[in-house]
């Protein structure tokens, strides 16, 4: 494509010296849940790692932390966050907007001006509590706990991971119908 190389010669004059954040400072410093710890999930981090962080947190005793993630984050925020509602349970308001991201640019070259680009990443916010007394429950993207039955917290579950089922296929007992049960 001839534009695409036109595009691409031009931009190779040109290096990117700051990228601004527009209105997404006020995404990224903004807590909806004062005193709640805050992690922000990277594209580049490893959901182990999150989920491991996470859990400390809550385990040292905090009641309310905010995942917060923009752009290609996004569904890893999302994996993380369900990840740890089958871990324990927790109540949940999800929050989507989105952030205008300001790239400035440097001429490599004498006699050209300094580029500025805009564009818009959407941004997650995942709240999640384990009381919920802190988060609005009519709120359009709360969500209570998962049923205790659907909650296994891994290495403390007395029948293992994966779900509770033995590698022998066998099912842990009161199990035997839930094969009827739809998935969603």
């Amino acid at each position: 494509n001839n534009v695409a190389a036109k595009h691409r010669t031009t931009m190779e004059k040109y290096r990117l010296v700051e990228e601004h954040k527009g209105d997404g400072d006020v995404f990224l410093e903004s807590s909806p849940t004062p005193g709640a710890s805050e992690v922000r999930i990277t594209q580049q981090g490893k959901p182990r790692n999150y989920i491991t962080y996470a859990m400390n947190l809550f385990n040292e005793g905090e009641n309310t932390i905010v995942l917060k993630a923009m752009g290609r984050a996004i569904n890893k925020v999302v994996t993380i966050a369900e990840i740890l509602k089958r871990k324990m349970p927790l109540h949940q308001v999800t929050t989507l907007s989105s952030c205008e991201m300001i790239d400035v640019f440097e001429p490599l070259e004498e006699g050209l001006d300094v580029v500025t680009s805009r564009r818009y990443v959407s941004c997650m916010k995942i709240t999640l509590s384990r009381t919920g007394h802190d988060l609005p429950k009519n709120d359009i993207g709360y969500q209570p706990p998962l049923p205790l039955n659907e909650i296994s917290p891994g290495d403390l579950n007395p029948l293992g991971r994966g779900g509770g089922h033995s590698s022998s296929g066998a099912k842990p007992p009161g199990d035997e119908h839930s094969s009827l049960v739809p998935s969603i």
